[in-house]
């Protein structure tokens, strides 16, 4: 399958010929296999273009250097038509391509995004400069780990190694972040609600957001209210019902067995036992990092439930997790599936349900070998949609059939589990 890269370095008159073949396209008409290659047209175009913006950011800011009148955000806001902030990302970027040279030439041939600048400029604002430089000494790992990873594994790649060049498996900054958590609440003047607004560190915020889970299953397990939304508002209207009823103190008495916030840590057990190593493994299942000694306080303490896995990722312990089936199961699912079981698909777990491939209705049995997490989407195809799954080997190998006979073969590993196992060599 052709690559962005491939279609910007194949002739020297690439960016014409994505244009003619993307001008003569027939979107309406189009199969899917024409529509990946439009798209890796357009992606190849995006390249040259953000590497272009690039350019001429960098000239506007050479030239506001001597000429105090040019202001770089306001003249890109103002004629790409664009918000000061995205305005501000564009000179950041330029920024951060400056001080770490060994990316310029992977941006230039398309081999990394503007996401990836994004990430390491997210990460190189919060360090010292002492650390900074540290970091952009490590120019060639660096280009080698962004050339072959998504942004987000990208930038878990880069806190991790921020954490060895702070030699404290990430307590300083755990510490810094404590220090700038702050919460702030206004009143909205056209529809007279207030607003909260709030930064927790990584230790407060999971469990905030796990004991908020609690509140959101334990209230509205059975039924929500009429008036709840039904479309994307639904998960925040409830959350915001949760976090009242836990105000209140109506949502959880103190010997429910869901009044501590429940929250899963994975970590391989290398990391747990012995600290950060080339393959580290750990996964909040948000995208905030947690030092090795406060992952092993807090499960001391209960307060999180930790589950560790062997070389292999196959899951050794699920911690204090309830022993109830559904509840275990789930945790497992959790583990091996990120995201939906369908490969390609970035629907968090958490938005899944566990899906029998042989029908409890079929005499199928809740067990692990007839389990995968599916999104609601992908559950309607698999039920309305005609697709037919099956479920092979301890790889657990699964294979999708669709109706016109054509199928499709993955492991959790070809879902975002790659994006979980990284390399940190």
């Amino acid at each position: 399958m052709q690559t962005a890269y491939d279609v910007f370095h194949g002739a020297p008159s690439d960016i014409s010929s994505s244009i003619d073949y993307l001008d003569a396209f027939h979107t309406d008409s189009s199969t899917e296999p024409q529509v990946r290659l439009a798209l890796t047209h357009v992606a190849s175009m995006q390249s040259w273009l953000d590497h272009h913006k690039v350019q001429l950011t960098r000239q506007l800011l050479a030239l506001a250097s001597t000429t105090p009148s040019i202001v770089p955000q306001q003249v890109l806001a103002s004629i790409g038509n664009i918000t000061r902030t995205e305005a501000f990302r564009e000179v950041n970027r330029a920024n951060t391509l400056r001080q770490f040279p060994s990316l310029e030439q992977a941006f230039v041939d398309g081999r990394i995004s503007s996401a990836h600048i994004d990430a390491i400029t997210r990460i190189a604002f919060h360090l010292d400069d002492s650390a900074r430089q540290q970091l952009t000494d490590r120019g060639a790992w660096i280009n080698t780990i962004a050339t072959h990873a998504t942004p987000d594994n990208f930038a878990r790649a880069l806190k991790s190694e921020v954490a060895r060049i702070h030699n404290d498996d990430g307590v300083s900054v755990l510490e810094r972040q404590r220090t700038d958590i702050t919460l702030k609440h206004w009143v909205d003047r056209e529809s007279g609600m207030f607003c909260v607004n709030g930064r927790l560190d990584p230790e407060s915020g999971l469990r905030f957001i796990g004991r908020l889970d609690n509140t959101v299953e334990q209230l509205f397990h059975a039924a929500v209210p009429t008036n709840c939304p039904t479309d994307d508002r639904k998960h925040g209207h409830l959350a915001a019902l949760a976090l009242v009823a836990l105000v209140d103190g109506s949502a959880l008495s103190s010997s429910s067995p869901n009044s501590r916030a429940e929250v899963s840590v994975v970590i391989d057990l290398h990391t747990l036992t012995h600290g950060l190593h080339d393959k580290s493994v750990i996964h909040t299942g948000h995208d905030v990092e947690l030092p090795i000694e406060t992952i092993r306080r807090m499960a001391c303490e209960a307060e999180i439930i930790p589950v560790v896995l062997d070389s292999k990722g196959v899951v050794l312990d699920i911690g204090r997790a309830s022993r109830l089936a559904t509840r275990y199961q789930r945790k497992a699912l959790e583990v091996m599936y990120p995201t939906c079981a369908i490969a390609h698909c970035n629907v968090p777990n958490a938005q899944c349900q566990p899906h029998h491939i042989r029908y409890w209705r079929d005499d199928g049995t809740t067990d692990m070998h007839n389990l995968i997490p599916l999104c609601p989407e992908h559950h309607r195809c698999v039920h309305e949609g005609g697709w037919k799954l099956s479920l092979h080997g301890e790889s657990r190998q699964l294979c999708v059939t669709y109706p016109d006979g054509r199928s499709l073969t993955s492991s959790p590993t070809d879902t975002a589990r790659k994006d979980l196992l990284y390399d940190i060599s």
